[in-house]
C-alpha cells in the first residue's frame, strides 16, 4: 500500500514537473519573440530617425552651399549620420531649376528600409511677367517682349500670358526721329517679326493676351492695323516685389544685403561714401560691377545711384542658368545704357523720399567721376517731372530672366531697343530663402 501511495506521490510530482517544465518553454518562447519583435522595432525605428536624419542633413548642405538639389554640387549623401551604402537622398523632379522640391531620404540597413519625403521651396517665386513693378512704365523706341505664359490656359487650351504688371499705367511714347516703333509681344506665332535672346518661343498665347503698343500717326511696318494692350499688361496691380523675390518685407532688406555679402559669389558695391558724388552716384559703377563679374560675382548688391554701360554681364544670352546674376540696386537711381546683354533678375527699390532730380542733375555735374550720360536728353531739359523718373534703360539690350522695380508713385522709361524674355530659372537662380514647405515637421 505504501509503494502504491508513493508511486502516485511521484507520478503527481513528476506530472507537475513535466507541467511546469512545459509551461517555462512556453514562457521562454513567447519571451524569446518579444525580444525579437522589440529588436526589430528598434530597428525599424533607427531607420526612420536615420531617414528623417537624412533630410535634415540635406536641407542644411543645400543652405549652407545655396544650392538646388538638381545641382552637381550638392552630395546626395550624409556621411556622418550614415555611409552612403545605407542612406541616399535624391529630388524630384531630379533635374532642372524649378522652385519647389521633394527631398527623399531613403535608408537600408539589416533588412530595415525607411523612405521619407518632404517638400522644400526656394523664396516666394519671384516676378511672374518679364517686368514688374509697382510704378507706372512709359515705353520709347522698340521693344519685343517674350512674356511669363504662365500655368493658366484659356478656353482655347492657349496661354495667359504676362508681359508688364504695374503698380500705375503702362503708355507708349513714339520718338520724335525714329521709325517702325512699336512694344510687341511676341510668341510661337509672331516670332518672325522678332524674338527674344535664345530665339523664338515655342509657346502660344491667346490672342486676348498679346499687345501691340505704337503711335498711330507712327505706325509700324508689320502687325499696325491697331493699337492693342492686351491682358498680357496688367496695370494698377498691387505690387512688392522685394517680398516676390525674397519672401521678407522691405524692412528687413538689411538680412538680404548680409546674406549677399557674406556669399561667395556676392558682393556690396557702393557701402564707402568716398567712392561717392555729391548726389550719391558710385563713381565708376559700370567699371566695378564690370570688375566684380569678372572676378565670379553674381549676386551684386549695390547701395546708391549706378549708371551702366557697355558688356559688362557678358558677351550673350546664355542657354542654361549658371551665369544668372541676381543684380540689385537699393533706394538709388538706375540708368543703363546699351548694357546689351543681362542674364538674371534686375532688381530696384527707391524710396518715396528719394530725391530723384538732384540725382539725375548730379549725373551732368559731376559726369567725369561717374563715366555714362545719357543719350535721349541733355541737363538743359530737366525739369520737375524727372524727380518721378528713378530708372531709365537707352540703347540695346538683351534680358533673359526679368526685371523687377519698387518705385511706387514714380514711373521708369525704356528708351530704345529692349528684347527682355522671362525665364524663370534665371530669376530664382539666387534665391536663397529655402524653407519646408507646407506638410513639414516644420510648419507650426
Amino acid at each position: 500500500m505504501i509503494k502504491q501511495y508513493g508511486m502516485v506521490s511521484l507520478s503527481i510530482v513528476s506530472f507537475l514537473l513535466i507541467a511546469s517544465l512545459l509551461f517555462s518553454l512556453a514562457s521562454s518562447k513567447q519571451v524569446f519573440y518579444q525580444i525579437k519583435r522589440a529588436q526589430n522595432t528598434i530597428l525599424e525605428r533607427q531607420a526612420f530617425w536615420n531617414a528623417e536624419g537624412g533630410l535634415e542633413c540635406a536641407f542644411t548642405e543645400l543652405k549652407q552651399k545655396n544650392i538646388k538639389p538638381t545641382e552637381s554640387t550638392f552630395s546626395h549623401v550624409c556621411n556622418d549620420l550614415a555611409p552612403s551604402s545605407s542612406l541616399m537622398i535624391n529630388s524630384y523632379p531630379d533635374v532642372g531649376e524649378h522652385t519647389e522640391y521633394q527631398l527623399i531620404s531613403r535608408y537600408s540597413h539589416d533588412g530595415s528600409i525607411q523612405e521619407i519625403n518632404k517638400s522644400i521651396g526656394y523664396g516666394g517665386g519671384g516676378v511672374l511677367s518679364t517686368i514688374e513693378t509697382s510704378a507706372s512704365i512709359e515705353l520709347t523706341g522698340s521693344q519685343h517682349f517674350v512674356p511669363n505664359k504662365t500655368e493658366d490656359k484659356a478656353s482655347d487650351g492657349k496661354y495667359k500670358c504676362k508681359s508688364v504688371v504695374s503698380g500705375g499705367t503702362v503708355n507708349y511714347v513714339a520718338s520724335i526721329s525714329g521709325t517702325d516703333e512699336h512694344f510687341f509681344t511676341v510668341d510661337s506665332t509672331t516670332s518672325a517679326h522678332g524674338g527674344g535672346g535664345l530665339g523664338a518661343p515655342s509657346f502660344e498665347c491667346n490672342s486676348a493676351y498679346l499687345s501691340n503698343l505704337f503711335d498711330p500717326a507712327k505706325p509700324p511696318s508689320a502687325f499696325s492695323i491697331t493699337p492693342v494692350k492686351g491682358g498680357d499688361i496688367l496695370e494698377n496691380e498691387t505690387v512688392d516685389v522685394f517680398k516676390a523675390l525674397f519672401n521678407k518685407d522691405i524692412s528687413e532688406h538689411a538680412s538680404v544685403r548680409e546674406d549677399i555679402k557674406n556669399d561667395t559669389v556676392g558682393i556690396v558695391i557702393g557701402d564707402n561714401a568716398l567712392d561717392k558724388t555729391s548726389g550719391g552716384w558710385i563713381k565708376n559703377c559700370h567699371t566695378k560691377v564690370d570688375n566684380a563679374y569678372k572676378n565670379g560675382k553674381r549676386r551684386i548688391w549695390i547701395d546708391g545711384n549706378c549708371a551702366l554701360t557697355g558688356a559688362i554681364f557678358g558677351t550673350a544670352i546664355e542657354s542654361n542658368n549658371d551665369e544668372a546674376v541676381q543684380l540689385i540696386v537699393f533706394n538709388g537711381v538706375l540708368f543703363t545704357k546699351a548694357v546689351t546683354y543681362f542674364n538674371g533678375i534686375l532688381y530696384q527699390y527707391v524710396s518715396t523720399s528719394l530725391d530723384v532730380l538732384t540725382a539725375w542733375e548730379n549725373l551732368f555735374n559731376e559726369s567725369t567721376d561717374i563715366g555714362v550720360l545719357p543719350g535721349s536728353f541733355l541737363q538743359s531739359h530737366l525739369t520737375a517731372d524727372y524727380d518721378q523718373m528713378p530708372f531709365l534703360a537707352e540703347g540695346s539690350v538683351y534680358i533673359d530672366g526679368g526685371v523687377g522695380i519698387d518705385a511706387i508713385g514714380r514711373t521708369i522709361k525704356i528708351n530704345g531697343s529692349i528684347i527682355p524674355s522671362y525665364n524663370k530659372g534665371k530669376v530664382t537662380k539666387h534665391s536663397t530663402q529655402l524653407k519646408w514647405e507646407k506638410g513639414s515637421w516644420h510648419d507650426f
